[in-house]
């Protein structure tokens, strides 16, 4: 997980003692790993490379369940997964270049 994903979730990795010299409790430098299971529309953008917009026009045309927590609606982890894993894989151009791109090309 990226340090820009954990900040966002409010994640630290590793449980830091104010006074190094002491030993009691944690062990100091062990990692603390925590996947978050439910993500709001910014942070599922981000896992999935696309936008919030496009997590919520998922929402509203019904193609990734939403679940309610706090009021606030968040997706699973599981389920960005599934949707990803559900398209299918391209390769090769989008689309074929557009006019304007064409005439801006030839007057270079």
């Amino acid at each position: 997980m990226s340090a820009e994903l954990r900040s966002e979730f409010g994640l630290s990795m590793a449980h830091r003692s104010s006074n190094p010299n002491t030993t009691s409790g944690s062990s100091p430098g062990v990692p603390l790993f925590l996947r978050p299971r439910a993500l709001r529309p910014p942070a599922a953008a981000a896992y999935i490379g696309g936008t919030a917009g496009l997590i919520e026009q998922l929402w509203r045309d019904g193609e990734l369940p939403y679940r309610l927590v706090g009021g606030v609606r968040v997706v699973l982890v599981e389920d960005l997964d599934a949707y990803l894993d559900g398209l299918e894989k391209k390769t090769g151009k989008l689309h074929e270049p557009r006019q304007a791109t064409l005439a801006r090309k030839a007057a270079a």
